[in-house]
């Protein structure tokens, strides 16, 4: 992959929905992956290198294809595949959220349900890429993260807001509760195919809910 024009990044879509394979892979490369596997692979690489240089061999051995032969020809837009990467968790997690706005039962509910619902979002990416760790990154992105860090936030700041009105959550600081609760679900790598990965996943729910619940009188409106 080349260094790039960075105007070009403002021209891509904010999240990747094209899955379909490439139409013909190039010349040695054996396996036929899909845009988003290759999305998919490239964010875990980033999360567990702390880096955003990854080279093509680096994306294709993650992704279970072999290390040699070209890169897809859309790969030579670095910062284009970075965007990706986080929209991939932004989506993830307004899918979440969105899930838990819609739960039935008080606040304590609502974030249970986000958390299952985030909690399976990772195991399927295999990770959740934190938006506060692009400070390297061009000025572009580095807007593009803030702005889907802010949406997220707000939106689960909402949810802990209510839970305290409903007197279903503690009254904690929400700006604190919120970093708690991302920086449980932006760890750096997860055991996917470990079974005992759906075991620790329930425990860290729970022990977040205990953490954050702590019934109080519901204020009054």
């Amino acid at each position: 992959m080349t260094a790039l024009d960075l105007a070009k990044i403002s021209t891509w879509p904010a999240s990747n929905e094209d899955a379909e394979p490439d139409a013909a892979p190039p010349p040695g490369f054996q396996s036929r992956l899909t845009r988003s596997q290759i999305v998919d692979a490239a964010t875990r690489l980033i999360a567990r290198r702390g880096d955003h240089r990854i080279p093509w061999p680096c994306i294709a051995v993650e992704a279970g294809a072999e290390a040699f032969g070209a890169a897809p020809d859309w790969l030579d837009d670095l910062p284009a595949l970075i965007d990706q990467c986080y929209a991939r968790t932004a989506q993830a997690l307004s899918d979440s959220l969105l899930r838990a706005e819609t739960a039935p039962g008080n606040a304590l509910d609502k974030l249970a349900a986000f958390l299952v619902a985030a909690l399976e979002a990772r195991r399927e990416l295999g990770t959740l890429l934190s938006f506060r760790r692009g400070r390297n990154l061009p000025d572009a992105l580095q807007r593009r993260l803030h702005e889907r860090d802010m949406m997220v936030r707000t939106r689960l700041k909402r949810l802990l807001e209510q839970g305290r009105r409903d007197g279903s959550l503690a009254r904690r600081n929400a700006d604190s509760a919120c970093e708690l609760i991302l920086a449980s679900l932006m760890v750096p790598d997860v055991a996917v195919t470990d079974p005992e990965q759906l075991i620790w996943d329930s425990e860290l729910v729970e022990l977040l809910l205990a953490a954050l619940a702590e019934p109080h009188p519901a204020a009054s409106r």
